[in-house]
């Protein structure tokens, strides 16, 4: 059974197996987060006004362990993505995924969520999953909002219900309903495999270790999610994280919105250049396009 992306950025807090003792480099723990909390004010004053510093750096030191393999500037750079943004690396709104020696930035599609509630005009934001004996309709030339319907059978279990058929998401802003983004798994696997760098080098490769491989699930809903995007007002941090999320995928690394070159301050004495950041967006920023992919 293939693990998930939470499963991966999680993955060292997992129980040992029963007949395996569990070993933990106590001293290479302790370095991880002496090594961290010398790097916090960077994390923490990228941070929006509204976010928790504290929970995040919290957040931050639970994920250290499974990111033992990669490089301290990757580290940073990951984490400083999420802190820029406003999103935990809890595998759930970001994820910092470890690529060999590269952790690499993982917003996922509540971290989007995320910032589409932060604009001022959007009032709700929903995602939600069909599954095959679920009661639902899609009726294009109706008008809004009668055009979808979904009943999950609430006496089912989810296993009862039925494989997933189809993603879903919609917002409201201003009172009214936004277009209905509806996302089949052929559609998602279509947007895989024309717009997916990172799922085509691990199928060369035969590692089959990029996020459309390990959780397919998450990128099929972030792919719903990306779209919804397109119809709503999006903040110009949204467009940034967009870019991100792309750039991350084409190249495995650090995203560039992260602009400038970020080096551990292994030696205390060394001239060292520090992130150049856009001015952080805070909630109910102004409002721009992203013209991206149609992913």
């Amino acid at each position: 059974m293939s693990d998930t992306l939470k499963d991966r950025v999680k993955a060292a807090g997992a129980a040992p197996a029963e007949d395996a003792p569990a070993v933990v480099d106590l001293a290479l723990t302790d370095q991880s987060m002496q090594w961290l909390q010398s790097r916090a004010t960077y994390f923490t004053d990228a941070l929006p006004r509204h976010v928790d510093r504290v929970h995040f750096m919290s957040v931050a030191r639970a994920i250290l362990p499974s990111l033992s393999k990669c490089s301290n500037q990757s580290i940073t750079s990951a984490l400083l993505a999420c802190a820029r943004f406003g999103l935990e690396p809890d595998g759930r709104q970001a994820a910092v995924i470890p690529y060999g020696d590269t952790a690499t930035f993982q917003p996922m599609y509540e971290g989007y969520i995320e910032l589409m509630y932060r604009h001022p005009r959007v009032d709700s934001v929903h995602f939600g999953w069909v599954r095959e004996k679920d009661a639902w309709d899609y009726e294009p030339t109706a008008p809004s909002p009668k055009d979808f319907f979904h009943k999950p059978r609430v006496d089912l279990t989810e296993e009862e219900r039925g494989p997933v058929i189809l993603a879903y998401a919609f917002a409201w802003i201003g009172g009214s309903r936004s277009q209905v983004i509806l996302l089949n798994r052929r559609q998602a696997e279509a947007i895989r495999d024309k717009y997916s760098k990172a799922y085509k080098k691990a199928e060369n490769n035969g590692k089959k270790d990029s996020p459309w491989h390990t959780d397919f699930d998450a990128m099929w809903a972030k792919s719903a999610v990306r779209r919804l995007v397109k119809v709503v007002p999006t903040s110009h941090e949204l467009a940034l994280m967009l870019q991100a999320d792309d750039d991350a995928d084409d190249s495995g690394t650090a995203p560039s919105v992260i602009r400038g070159t970020v080096v551990p301050r292994d030696n205390p004495g060394e001239e060292q250049p520090e992130p150049e950041w856009p001015a952080a967006a805070q909630p109910g920023s102004g409002s721009t396009a992203h013209e991206g992919g149609d992913r």
